[in-house]
């Protein structure tokens, strides 16, 4: 061996003793054969993060070969699936794993997903290369026995290859679950229909160093772990409750208990003078898309080193990986032990999907009775830990609750909002000859701004005259929830939140887009 692999092996086994295992199985120069020699045919596979040696993180290319040769391994096991392309029409892929044999009378199918934010945060994608490969090479496969994993490691892949955060397009994936303008956001989106998971972990990393912003008043943020559930009020209580009283707790103390301290998510900390908030609370994230279905989704985010200090592997790496290896294994460990549980309640709230009633607005206040919070951040010059004082702003508030509507009539503007219905795979139809609906007509009051909040002004009963190309949409159907949503003006997942469409509403004038009530429309006389 030379003296080159000898310190990269040192150097990797002092942070990540399980990480260095892998390396020894390669050969020099890519191929270190394992003592005594054995056939290459039985050679243990190696992520291409280990093939690295931890020296970079790993292409696009790299990460779809290993998972070729996992599926020609572990064909029993292990199946690959393109599911998409992205902009650059690199393709979008799908580990899926199940063991064959008895198992649990109900297997639960869990959908993990990595690296949405590209080059920026790789150790989620690379860690789930490393979770599906130690599933696949177990003797022993309980876990596959009672749970289908469904793992989408690179889901930016242009963002990995062209080392940004963002995809090709510069759009922030994570933030484009509304619009849906991105094909990737829209292969995470119908990855959802296909699938239909019961369980959902979007896994993340959150940089320490922010340069543009928490840097300037001269500090870096210190989380080493952080969990958020579904929380977006609209989300069947079923799941949102559950996942966020019984299921998160457990997990932050596994996590804890692993050696990671992990808490509750804190959002972003961009100046010492913000309030602190939890996770967002709106459809524009994938953890809240996701829990809109029915299903129990969390967001794991663990922290990402400065790139200003020196590590033994790539910018801390092997070190990074380990943190989204505790995290998921905790996750899935919890989910396989409650499996029963979480399908209970996943039955539960898509059973009340088309008739619970739809919370629309929430927001962030000041918690009254928890008027501040400390909050450990860390001196950029000297990385002391100071604990500093914020507003606390972790309280809720849910208003503008209203029946579940049975259909939306669309009588403007029809053409701009098929394209919109048709990127999220809303069904709809076009009115095909004259019909009167009975209709709930509403008008709006002017905003300062397209991201302000609507304020409803007025609320009538009222029969409309519907002409061909009119469209309908029927609410009873999976995306129904989620059109609710994105198409009234008062809630905070409202497309009309956003500039191009806020310039289509028109204030103090009946709304274009409206509710039925106990159904009906009828042929006109």
């Amino acid at each position: 061996m030379t003296d080159t692999h000898s310190s990269v092996l040192r150097a990797n086994f002092a942070v990540n003793p399980v990480c260095v295992m892998r390396v020894f199985i390669l050969a020099l120069g890519g191929q270190l054969l394992a003592s005594p020699p054995i056939a290459a045919t039985e050679r243990r596979l190696v992520t291409p993060l280990a093939h690295a040696h931890y020296s970079r993180a790993s292409t696009s290319s790299e990460m779809s070969a290993f998972m070729d040769a996992l599926a020609a391994r572990y064909p029993a096991l292990v199946s690959k699936e393109i599911i998409g392309q992205s902009v650059q029409g690199r393709d979008i892929e799908a580990l899926r794993l199940r063991a064959r044999g008895k198992g649990s009378t109900e297997r639960l199918e869990v959908l993990v997903v990595g690296s949405q934010h590209g080059a920026a945060e790789p150790a989620g994608g690379e860690a789930l290369l490393e979770i599906a490969l130690d599933l696949a090479s177990a003797k022993q496969n309980t876990l596959l026995r009672d749970l289908e994993l469904i793992l989408i490691p690179n889901a930016n892949p242009d963002g990995r290859d062209l080392r940004r955060r963002s995809n090709a397009n510069h759009v922030n994936l994570n933030t484009d679950f509304v619009l849906l303008s991105q094909p990737e956001s829209r292969v995470l989106k119908t990855a959802l229909a296909r699938f239909a998971p019961q369980v959902v972990l979007d896994a993340h990393e959150s940089a320490v160093l922010k340069r543009q912003s928490l840097a300037r008043d001269g500090f870096l943020t210190d989380f080493d772990a952080q969990f958020e559930v579904g929380n977006n009020p609209a989300i069947p209580a079923a799941v949102r409750d559950f996942s966020r009283t019984e299921l998160l707790p457990t997990l932050l103390a596994r996590v804890t208990q692993s050696g990671l301290p992990a808490q509750r998510y804190i959002g972003e900390i961009t100046s010492l003078k913000q309030p602190i908030t939890n996770g967002g609370l709106t459809l524009r994230n994938f953890r809240n898309t996701a829990a809109l279905s029915g299903a129990v989704s969390f967001l794991v985010e663990t922290k990402l080193d400065s790139r200003t200090d020196t590590f033994k592997t790539y910018r801390n790496i092997a070190v990074r990986v380990d943190r989204q290896l505790k995290c998921i294994h905790a996750f899935l460990d919890l989910v396989h032990e409650r499996r029963a549980e979480i399908a209970e309640h996943v039955r539960a709230a898509r059973a009340v999907l088309h008739s619970e009633p739809l919370t629309l607005f929430a927001a962030y206040v000041e918690d009254a009775t928890h008027p501040t919070v400390a909050i450990p951040l860390r001196r950029l010059a000297t990385r002391k830990l100071e604990n500093h004082e914020f507003r606390d702003h972790r309280k809720v508030i849910a208003d503008q609750v209203m029946p579940y509507p049975p259909m939306l009539v669309i009588a403007a503007h029809t053409e701009v909002l098929r394209e919109l219905l048709e990127r999220h795979d809303i069904n709809f139809w076009s009115v095909s000859q004259p019909l009167t609906a009975e209709v709930i007509a509403s008008r709006f009051g002017p905003v300062s701004n397209a991201a302000a909040r609507w304020e409803n002004t007025q609320q009538t009963k009222a029969s409309i005259d519907l002409s061909p190309h009119n469209l309908l949409i029927d609410l009873a159907q999976p995306n129904g929830r989620y059109a609710a949503l994105l198409l009234d003006p008062r809630s905070t997942s409202s497309v009309f939140r956003t500039p191009e469409y806020a310039a289509l509403l028109k204030p103090d004038e009946d709304f274009f887009i409206y509710r039925t009530f106990k159904g009906a429309t009828r042929l006109a006389p």
